[in-house]
């Protein structure tokens, strides 16, 4: 029954009952342990009245046991209403393109309760073991602990783990095989600074909450699409690309939101993505930025990921964010907020524009330097918190 969840806990824990299915901070639960903890769960729920197909809320702190969906992205928070059969499509589509097998060790570095976090979940069904980061909050330092002691294959997360990771010291025995990241797309110059730094291939994927996943990038795939893309669309999902913006529908679209009567779909039948890209003629999906985050200035448009790639360059810079401010003139002129190991003036930041030969009206016309980038959601920067603070400056 491959939309029924528990039959692929079953499945394992009949073939490989003793295999580790999750470690957390040392302690190794086995594919039968978890079966019992599950069954007991089950028992309990029933006791209090609990039939099958009931929707049932558990609130538990943010550990292994923790299964829940979360909120949308693509506009006002909502719940997402996800059927078991477009699980088991996303299940199929995700696990196949990273080729998570059963001598994996999944860790997951968002939280489970989200989207991200949440794919790894789905590995369970392979067979493979789910590594918990145990700790309340991610650090770089605990995570990459956490992967040297407990003998990770895979880590899923962000872009901003990744970054903040980058800036120290890769333990030598990790045993990764692959990285996979969403949210927020991963800089090139990033994908080149960890696959030169620890020898590991990262790749993306991509989707939302509100509409589905559609598309994963594989650890097989050519170094330059890893790099530069987030694979190639699944086969389940019809796709286009409308002006520009990315959109999709499908089996891995759910059908309307949790207690209402719509959902992500628009009136022209497509969910659509709020993305700008485009496919190129290797069938890759390129995702260029956000329609909502383009910066508008006399006219001309300016996607602040293309400024923030050239800014990266800069030996000095960490991370950096471009959003739009206000102009009474120009509508909006973009302004930069950059994390860096020393004082990045504007003359500097202008020299480099310039040596990358980035046209005049895509410079920032104000640099700032920050501590660290404020953050929402799983790992993305809070760029709406950045354009206040633009403002008020």
């Amino acid at each position: 029954m491959p939309h029924r969840p528990m039959s692929y806990l079953e499945w394992n824990a009949a073939r490989r009952g003793s295999s580790v299915a999750v470690w957390d901070d040392g302690q190794e639960i086995t594919f039968e342990e978890l079966l019992a903890h599950v069954r007991r769960m089950q028992r309990q729920l029933a006791a209090r009245g609990v039939r099958e197909g009931d929707v049932v809320g558990v609130q538990l702190p943010n550990v292994w046991q923790y299964v829940a969906l979360t909120s949308g992205t693509t506009g006002m928070p909502k719940l997402a209403s996800l059927s078991a059969g477009l699980k088991q499509v996303t299940f199929e589509s995700f696990t196949s393109r990273l080729g998570i097998a059963e001598r994996d060790r999944v860790l997951p570095m968002t939280p489970l309760t989200q989207g991200i976090g949440g794919m790894c979940l789905y590995c369970l069904r392979t067979g493979a073991a789910l590594v918990m980061l145990h700790e309340p909050h991610w650090t770089p330092e605990h995570c990459l602990d956490t992967a040297t002691r407990s003998r990770a294959t895979v880590m899923v997360g962000v872009p901003t783990n990744v970054i903040r990771m980058l800036n120290h010291s890769f333990p030598g025995a990790v045993s990764l095989r692959a990285v996979a990241v969403a949210g927020a797309p991963l800089p090139p110059e990033i994908a080149e600074r960890w696959e030169t730094s620890t020898g590991t291939p990262i790749s993306s994927f991509y989707g939302s909450m509100d509409a589905g996943q559609l598309a994963v990038a594989s650890p097989s795939d050519p170094q330059a699409a890893r790099w530069t893309t987030v694979g190639r669309p699944h086969d389940r999902a019809e796709w286009k690309i409308d002006q520009g913006e990315i959109c999709m529908r499908g089996d891995l679209v759910q059908d309307r939101y949790w207690g209402e009567e719509s959902g992500p779909y628009s009136p022209d039948g497509w969910a659509h993505m709020g993305d700008l890209g485009f496919v190129d003629e290797a069938g890759f999906l390129h995702v260029v930025g956000r329609v909502k985050d383009i910066i508008i200035r006399g006219g001309s448009n300016i996607n602040p990921y293309e400024v923030e790639s050239m800014l990266r360059l800069h030996p000095d810079v960490i991370d950096a964010c471009i959003v739009g401010r206000p102009h009474p003139e120009l509508g909006e002129v973009p302004v930069a907020f950059v994390v860096a190991r020393s004082d990045i003036t504007k003359e500097i930041v202008d020299r480099l524009m310039q040596e990358q030969g980035l046209a005049h009206y895509k410079w920032p016309v104000t640099v700032h330097r920050v501590e660290e980038l404020p953050l929402s959601g799983p790992g993305k920067v809070n760029r709406k918190e950045l354009r206040e603070h633009a403002l008020a400056l």
